[in-house]
């Protein structure tokens, strides 16, 4: 794979007759391509000269990290001054004017065992600078076991605790020699395993049936506990033999009183708590639901640190372990009625108090901007009258239905577009508890001055974490003078900015999001610039992109994205939904920025230059202000 070319050595070995292709791999391979429809040419203003002396570093893969590319990979850095020539592992790398390099290069062999080095020479002149960069190499996956052996020990031993219903399939794989003869013995019970692809022998039956043949009556018990089963593995070949224990910390579940768990949000020391729980579709999926703290619901399987919860008979949701407190053996499995509703306006806000036997798990939804969908797993509708509130109404109309599975669902219309959401549980003795709903209703907007009054959060992203440029600029570095800009042109338009973040000390991500809520924000922007992961060739994936999460949102990303396109002009990488922890925020419209990329030396070079922090932040306050008036005309559509 070719590498980027710096055009005077180019010149140099592309006239040779000999490298005929060499031209057009080495011109084209930091050809950003055609920009978007309507964008003739960036805002990006020239990288800035520098004359130095000639020092290699490179900034990325640092010193012995482990990478995860294991065919090409970028290497970012600087050369020290924008006069030199380099070379990496034999090929030509462009440097710009300020010194700094980006490289798409195969990833180098490995030199001692998953050590390996790029080869970096700087020239200028009579000058050199050169060194031997290391780095790890991926971790091998799938590495055969010890010689001669019949069965991978290191893939036996003791399997995560399981929990599971009696009639709940369960497979144990095992790593054996393709040629040898397997058998599992369970209990007084001896099961041969046939091969089922390649060096993988299964073994499957349901949970009770494993259950009662590996346990010898008097060492287990149908507890409340995982009791340790205890099975050997054979294998044999010809005459050599191997044995390895294997033990499986099983529990069977009783169907008739499932265990019953609370749902807590444990303090975090580096991000900060929101008071919700969020939860997958899968054991290691994406977050599709976020549960208020003290939230009860049935638990019907564990693997591992993972807990999956029954919200319906068709449908489950999964946890980590530390979010759940086991209730005792006799908690009641969570249900509740729910009788007649009451909105109350309140401000900003219309609150909706729901009185229940048990703290039911709860989904909010947005089927279009101006409803809300609200779902009770395990609740019965005896609604028999809701009201609405006193004029002027902020709801339009409510409606209920019964779904299968005792689920009770709740469609609110708002008179104008809903602005955000938030729900938590007062819970009583006795296991009772009150759910709090509050449902925000759009602020009064002055269709010609839509920012006056307006109070609008701006989260300069990082630190922690954060991406830094080839010659060492750091991303949470660019944000904040970026977010300082933008809270200046937002005072300047009649807003009331609060700027989240205004110094280098870290601040976790929802220590950000609450102090915009308790700083009453009607909107939330985070600024971030973009960086890419390992193994993906950089060259024509930079750009302009915005993120969101809920969809009242989605008109927010929509209009900064265009404004920064305006301003900064670079490639339209698009609007995204995202599963983004400030995005998920539901209290107001959430977004996050990425406006342009750190590791592409133009951009890092941009984003040091006042300038071009100016036309960022200047994009995304035009955006907010486009967003603000379409809603004030109720242009913003349903």
């Amino acid at each position: 794979m070719i590498g980027t070319c710096r055009l005077d050595a180019l010149r140099r070995l592309c006239a040779l007759a000999l490298l005929p292709l060499g031209f057009a791999a080495c011109a084209s391979s930091g050809d950003p391509g055609p920009l978007p429809p309507g964008v003739i040419r960036s805002s990006l203003p020239p990288v800035p000269s520098v004359t130095g002396p000639l020092s290699l570093y490179v900034e990325y893969p640092d010193s012995l990290q482990r990478i995860s590319a294991r065919d090409s990979n970028f290497v970012f850095g600087t050369v020290g001054t924008g006069d030199a020539t380099l070379i990496i592992d034999g090929e030509f790398v462009e440097v710009e004017p300020n010194g700094a390099f980006l490289a798409w290069l195969p990833v180098p062999a490995a030199a001692s065992g998953d050590t390996a080095s790029y080869r970096l020479v700087a020239r200028r002149g009579a000058e050199t600078d050169s060194i031997a960069h290391p780095i790890l190499l991926p971790a091998q996956t799938g590495s055969p076991w010890e010689a001669g052996a019949l069965l991978d020990a290191d893939r036996l031993g003791v399997r995560a605790e399981r929990w599971a219903w009696p009639d709940e399939p369960m497979s144990v794989e095992i790593r054996a020699n393709p040629g040898a003869e397997v058998e599992i013995v369970a209990g007084r019970t001896t099961i041969p395993l046939a091969p089922a692809s390649g060096d993988v022998r299964v073994l499957t039956m349901s949970a009770e049936e494993l259950y009662r043949t590996a346990c010898v009556p008097e060492d287990c018990n149908w507890s409340d506990t995982a009791d340790s089963l205890r099975l050997e593995v054979r294998a044999r070949m010809g005459e050599q033999r191997q044995n390895e224990p294997l033990i499986l910390p099983l529990r069977i579940l009783d169907p008739i009183a499932p265990p019953v768990a609370r749902l807590t949000d444990e303090p975090d020391e580096i991000n900060g708590n929101d008071g919700m729980v969020v939860a997958r579709p899968a054991a290691f999926g994406p977050y599709r639901w976020r549960f208020p703290d003290g939230t009860r619901a049935i638990v019907d399987l564990r693997v591992g640190d993972r807990i999956r919860l029954r919200l319906a008979p068709d449908l489950h949701a999964w946890v980590t372990l530390e979010d759940v407190e086991l209730l005792p053996a006799s908690t009641p499995i969570p249900r509740s009625a729910v009788g007649d509703l009451r909105f109350e306006p309140r401000g900003d806000r219309v609150m909706l108090d729901i009185r229940l036997a048990a703290a039911l798990p709860l989904e909010v939804t947005q089927p279009d901007l101006r409803t809300l969908e609200i779902v009770l797993f395990g609740a019965t509708a005896v609604t028999n009258r809701i009201s609405l509130g006193p004029s002027p109404r902020v709801i339009e109309s409510v409606e209920w239905s019964q779904l299968p599975g005792s689920r009770m669902r709740m469609r609110v219309r708002f008179e104008g577009p809903v602005w955000g959401w938030r729900a938590r549980y007062d819970e009583r003795t006795g296991g009772r508890a009150t759910l709090r709903l509050e449902l925000r209703n759009a602020p009064e907007i002055d269709p010609a001055r839509p920012l006056a009054g307006r109070r609008i959060a701006i989260d300069p992203g990082h630190p922690g974490a954060g991406a830094t440029g080839p010659t060492g600029y750091y991303e949470g570095d660019a944000n904040l003078a970026i977010g300082r800009i933008l809270e200046r042109i937002l005072t300047e338009r009649g807003a009331m900015p609060i700027l989240i973040r205004n110094d280098r000390e870290q601040m976790g991500l929802y220590e950000r999001t609450n102090a915009a809520e308790e700083a009453g924000a009607e909107l939330f922007v985070s600024i971030h610039n973009n960086a890419l992961p390992d193994g993906v060739r950089p060259f024509g994936r930079e750009g302009t992109s915005t993120y969101y999460f809920h969809p009242h949102a989605a008109g927010l990303a929509s209009a900064i994205q265009d404004g920064m396109l305006a301003t900064m002009r670079l490639r339209d990488l698009g609007v995204f939904w995202g599963d983004l922890a400030v995005c998920r925020m539901s209290w107001m419209p959430a977004v996050l920025t990425e406006g342009a990329f750190m590791m592409m030396p133009k951009h890092e070079a941009a984003l040091r230059d006042p300038g071009f922090q100016e036309l960022y932040a200047r994009g995304v306050a035009d955006g907010i202000e486009a967003f603000l008036a379409r809603t004030a005309t109720g242009a913003g559509g349903e």
